[in-house]
């Protein structure tokens, strides 16, 4: 692969970054921050997450998966329970306004995206996805082998 792919990829990249900041700031988050965004879907994801696994599922420590969980509880959108057989876990879930707002985020998300994924053929859409995703893994797998 030459220079120049290398160069065209980055500059889409950074358009993308651009757009997908707009988006990101001002209607997917329906009024949380991006890392409470993120938090309340990965929780609405399992359903029930501890805060160990859900740092690990956001590949951030513990501590500043903590803040977030913590706005969030004030917010009145997850309740953090300790179980009575093991006082070291804590067991994050959605209450029902959070799971109202879970339901926003991705109902506005899905209607933004599918408009723009609706230029492709049906069939470049999942050549698009397959390569994507592997664009994705690549990513992670190269920022985990440090």
């Amino acid at each position: 692969m030459g220079t120049k792919t290398v160069i065209e990829f980055r500059e889409n990249l950074r358009h993308f970054e651009r757009e997908l900041q707009k988006q990101n700031t001002s209607q997917c988050c329906n009024g949380v921050t991006l890392a409470q965004c993120h938090t309340l879907l990965e929780i609405s994801k399992h359903s029930e997450l501890t805060l160990n696994q859900l740092s690990k599922e956001l590949n951030l420590d513990k501590s500043t998966v903590s803040r977030t969980v913590d706005g969030l509880v004030n917010l009145g959108l997850i309740t953090r329970t300790i179980p009575k057989e093991n006082r070291r876990i804590v067991n994050l879930n959605l209450t029902v306004q959070g799971k109202e707002v879970c339901e926003t985020i991705n109902s506005r998300n899905n209607f933004y995206y599918s408009q723009i994924l609706q230029i492709l053929p049906e069939k470049e859409i999942i050549n698009f996805l397959s390569s994507f995703k592997l664009i994705v893994n690549q990513m992670i797998k190269l920022n985990t082998d440090d």
